[in-house]
Formats: C-alpha cells, sequence, structure tokens
C-alpha cells in the first residue's frame, strides 16, 4: 500500500516538475544543454524507480504498473504539456527529442539498474 502512494506522490511531483523543466530550459537552451538534461531526467526516473521498488519490494502486477509503467510516463518531461498539433514545424524536432530521449534512457537505466545493482 506503501509503494502505492508513494509512486503515486512521485507522479504528481515528477510531471509538475518534468513541465517546469520544459517550458524554462529543455526549448530555450542550447542542443547540448538540452540532451544532457533529458539523460539525467531520464536517469533519475529510473533510479527513483528502482529506489522505491528495493525499499517496498512490491508484488509483481504493482512493479510493473506502478513501477515501470509510471517510471516511463514520468520520464517524458513534456508529456501532455503541449497539444502535438499546435507545435510550429521548425520546434517539431526538438519536442520529439524532448520526448524520446528521456524515455530511451530510462528504459536502458532501468535495465541496467536491475541488473548492475542487487
Amino acid at each position: 500500500m506503501v509503494f502505492f502512494f508513494v509512486a503515486l506522490i512521485g507522479m504528481y511531483i515528477g510531471r509538475k516538475l518534468g513541465w517546469f523543466l520544459s517550458k524554462n530550459l529543455l526549448y530555450a537552451a542550447p542542443l547540448g544543454v538540452t540532451l544532457a538534461a533529458c539523460v539525467a531526467w531520464g536517469t533519475l526516473a529510473a533510479f527513483g524507480i528502482y529506489s522505491l521498488i528495493q525499499w517496498q519490494h512490491p508484488n509483481i502486477v504493482n512493479r510493473i504498473i506502478m513501477g515501470y509503467a509510471l517510471g516511463s510516463y514520468v520520464s517524458c518531461p513534456n508529456y501532455g504539456l503541449l497539444d502535438e498539433s499546435t507545435v510550429p514545424r521548425e520546434v517539431m524536432q526538438r519536442h520529439v527529442l524532448v520526448k524520446i530521449v528521456p524515455l530511451v534512457v530510462y528504459v536502458l537505466s532501468s535495465v541496467a539498474f536491475a541488473i548492475l545493482l542487487p
């Protein structure tokens, strides 16, 4: 039960921080800064879920749904921030980059943490 509620609180906080990061940094910063921030965001999301799972040891259903799936949702900092049809063409590449890079890093980091950290 604690796992479920901590994951929900983490989702809410993570979503708000992701939107704040997107609005104030990811779309305005130079490409290198954006990439570094996206890699850090995906890694932090994966480490947060990994830490929560290690702390609570939830059953497999909660681990998958409230753990890894929720982490993938939070790992996309701009998810739900903008309507895809309103994104200008010149910003679309940056928008896709901000959406995809943290998710890929999240998945790779989650696998690495599960294998390398007992």
